[in-house]
């Protein structure tokens, strides 16, 4: 066996498994809306709370995440969290209401957090020590193709096929990920927990502080995202044009897949600033041209600009978080980066609707832009400076 092996079994699965719940959750991010105003007569506001109930979820239990993976027998915490999330979505099939929409989608929020923390900490574990920079930034493509192909998915299949067809779908899929996930050995010393310098309770056992910069830059880019992962699908759908939003999400993962190997390739040999740098520009260039979109298909022409600006800016965040600390910290490091990125996306998806009830969409993605620009300001001027030495 090749100890210096990339692909192997166990890093696949992980990267699979972590997918089909990254992909399950963005495709209730962009059906939910749909079906709580249309199905369950809902506001733009309910719409935006189903999100916020999932957040908060993710944010109660990702501040414990850390400390649970790094002090618990990892194979446990894999399997528990991903039952549960099966379990979890399959009551999603008997929701006749908003009230058990929030229930759920608060639920949800915990054990999506602990799990895609797990899956994505066993990743880095089961790495060789000499491609774990490599592995963690192919890791991150199976959760932004996921992100990005969930809503046109969920779109095409709420649109084509209804609701409960979308939720039986979407319960199938995540008894696939449970199955991958844990059908792989994994060996006494990577699963059990090593002993912490820290005893009883410390603020370190749940926040790594070299992973904090980058996971400042995954809040900036998470809020905004969020605006455009919410609102796009209720625009098109306003227009008369819902079934837009799957060729718009389609376009945006197509963009990331067909230039992942180029922004490898540049990392690789480069470093992380000229993909971030050239990430946050196309970036905050779609949510400018975005501002101006009056027109389904204006609409659809961001769809290159902000896939390709994501898809570039966002792994390369959450890889630079991971590497910041020492390996043994990766469940925290991790746990860290997907905390804030959650909290960004919760209270993004709430203070965006508000803004989006008063101003108009358009101005709406103008406000977003520039919060990048004030991002991509923060990083030159300093964020920049905790990039890791080999890096």
């Amino acid at each position: 066996m090749d100890s210096n092996r990339l692909w192997s079994p166990a890093f696949t699965n992980y990267g699979i498994s972590s997918g089909i719940l990254y992909m399950t959750q963005y495709v209730l991010v962009a059906a939910l809306p749909i079906v709580i105003t249309s199905e369950l007569s809902g506001s733009d506001l309910d719409a935006g709370l189903a999100m916020t109930y999932f957040q908060i979820g993710t944010i109660l239990c990702r501040i414990f995440a850390g400390r649970l993976i790094d002090g618990l027998n990892k194979r446990i915490v894999l399997l528990i969290s991903t039952a549960l999330f099966f379990i979890i979505m399959g009551l999603f099939n008997f929701t006749t209401s908003l009230e058990a929409v929030f229930v759920l989608r608060g639920l949800h929020g915990v054990v999506f957090a602990l799990g895609t923390t797990v899956m994505a900490t066993l990743a880095v574990l089961v790495l060789p020590p000499s491609r774990k920079g490599e592995g963690v930034n192919m890791f991150a493509i199976f959760s932004n193709i996921a992100m990005v192909l969930g809503p046109a998915i969920g779109l095409y299949a709420l649109s084509s096929y209804g609701s409960m067809a979308l939720y039986i779908f979407l319960t199938v899929m995540t008894g696939l990920a449970m199955v991958l996930s844990n059908i792989i050995p994994l060996s006494k010393e990577l699963a059990l927990p090593k002993q912490s310098k820290y005893k009883g309770w410390h603020i370190s056992q749940f926040i790594e502080n070299k992973s904090l910069p980058w996971a400042l830059m995954g809040l900036f880019i998470g809020f905004t995202y969020s605006g455009v992962l919410v609102f796009i699908p209720i625009e098109l759908n306003s227009m008369g044009a819902g079934i837009w939003g799957s060729a718009f999400f389609a376009i945006f993962a197509l963009m990331i897949i067909i230039s992942r190997p180029i922004v490898g390739k540049i990392y690789a040999r480069y470093g992380s600033k000229i993909i971030i740098y050239t990430g946050l520009g196309l970036f905050i260039l779609g949510l400018f041209v975005l501002g101006f979109a009056i027109t389904p298909l204006a609409i659809l022409f961001t769809a290159p600009l902000l896939g390709l600006g994501y898809g570039a800016a966002q792994p390369a965040f959450q890889a630079l978080a991971i590497q910041s600390a020492p390996i043994e910290r990766a469940g925290v490091s991790t746990a860290t980066y997907f905390l804030a990125l959650d909290i960004s996306v919760g209270a993004g998806s709430v203070i965006l609707a508000v803004l989006a009830s008063a101003w108009g969409y358009q101005y709406l993605y103008m406000f977003t832009a520039l919060v990048m620009v004030i991002a991509l300001a923060l990083y030159h001027i300093w964020v920049k400076r905790y990039t890791p030495l080999e890096l």
